[in-house]
């Protein structure tokens, strides 16, 4: 039986305890106003995570920790589209021999932390959760353990908020840039510009829109502020980063 409701009447991490530890299969959909995400159980673990952005899927995490390149990401893409999407994109760069299962392991944790993280510093927001019997390679499950990833993204969001105020913004400086820096920007700094550009004006936003953690916010806009990109100013009563 599915059920549904508002996150601000069940915590998130409530919701993944009873999925958890009654063994649950099917599709748990979270919806924020930035993002769409998708956590699929079987039989009470974590079996995949889709999201909206970008940033956040497997292809481009893997990227990110340097285990493939874009052109096995775009190689795997074909043949999975050659098979109608059967094959999960994970599983399909397995198969090709680019990664293996710990790499991927590694990268769906990531995701899935990121994913959380981002839900927990939201101030509101939905979930479904949709019962589905799920094919899954069960030697890959057993490397995915759902408490301590729930754990670490509830302590990154506590600290997150402790911090950090919505009076915290950010904003693109009056200076013209050339258009070259762009290429001396890393892909943290190209996500938190990018937000920036589509409206995030505060902390809160650019950490629901990138799914950064404080300290990796606080890096990349150091960096972008001695690039001269953007300022940041806190306006009284914010409570300072430490």
């Amino acid at each position: 039986m599915g059920f549904y409701g508002d996150l601000q009447d069940l915590p998130l991490q409530d919701i993944l305890y009873v999925l958890s530890s009654h063994g649950k299969s099917g599709r748990l959909t979270l919806s924020i106003p930035t993002d769409e995400i998708t956590l699929v159980f079987h039989r009470g673990r974590v079996a995949s995570v889709t999201t909206s952005d970008e940033s956040l899927r497997i292809g481009q995490l893997l990227i990110d920790q340097g285990y493939i390149t874009e052109e096995h990401v775009e190689q795997a893409l074909a043949l999975q589209a050659v098979e109608d999407g059967r094959t999960r994109l994970g599983d399909m760069l397995v198969e090709l021999g680019f990664v293996n299962h710990q790499q991927i392991w590694k990268a769906v944790a990531a995701q899935f932390e990121a994913s959380l993280f981002r839900i927990l510093i939201q101030p509101g927001g939905t979930f479904v959760f949709t019962p589905e019997e799920v094919e899954i390679d069960e030697a890959f499950m057993e490397e995915i353990r759902i408490e301590p990833i729930v754990l670490n993204a509830m302590r990154m969001a506590d600290e997150w908020l402790a911090t950090h105020a919505k009076q915290d913004t950010v904003s693109l400086t009056d200076v013209p840039f050339v258009p070259a820096i762009l290429d001396r920007l890393e892909r943290p700094e190209l996500d938190v510009l990018l937000a920036i550009l589509n409206g995030a004006s505060n902390m809160y936003d650019l950490a629901a829109k990138t799914g950064r953690s404080q300290e990796e916010l606080d890096e990349v806009l150091d960096r972008l502020i001695t690039l001269g990109l953007i300022e940041r100013a806190q306006h009284p009563g914010a409570v300072p980063a430490t």
